[in-house]
């Protein structure tokens, strides 16, 4: 390879892998904001975060309710981990601490930390969380 090939690859890395660390960059801003939201109780916002396709399982009205209904108070987030398959496809590991009342200590709530595994879709240049269905009680 001549030494303008190789240059020119070497800047078109370089362009490429500074762009997906754009890219992780505002997947952390957006992880971090949709658990603010959650942590403020402001569900109506963090509703916007889920993925278009979720939307179609489960509407703002339904969120907002399960959320309220939760008997988790989130206190704080701090990303820990992120794997990205694709640069439109990122697993994101994050540690919250959250409140809980547990039925033994009542009245009185616990402070515990929890790491979570999340999945993140880039759609049209906006990065959204896809729940885990397995993780989400259905009320029958």
């Amino acid at each position: 390879m001549n030494k303008r090939k190789l240059i020119s690859l070497l800047i078109s890395m370089s362009i490429l892998s500074s762009c997906m660390d754009t890219e992780k960059n505002k997947l952390d801003n957006r992880v971090i904001d949709y658990w603010t939201y959650k942590i403020n109780k402001d569900y109506e916002s963090a509703y916007e975060f889920l993925s278009p396709g979720w939307k179609g399982n489960e509407d703002r009205e339904a969120y907002v309710l399960r959320m309220k209904n939760s008997t988790i108070d989130w206190k704080n987030v701090k990303i820990v981990d992120k794997i990205c398959s694709e640069t439109y496809l990122c697993e994101v590991s994050v540690e919250i601490e959250y409140e809980y009342m547990f039925k033994e200590a009542v009245g009185k709530k616990v402070l515990m930390p929890s790491t979570l595994k999340e999945n993140w879709l880039m759609k049209d240049n906006i990065w959204y969380n896809v729940p885990i269905k397995s993780k989400i009680k259905s009320k029958k």
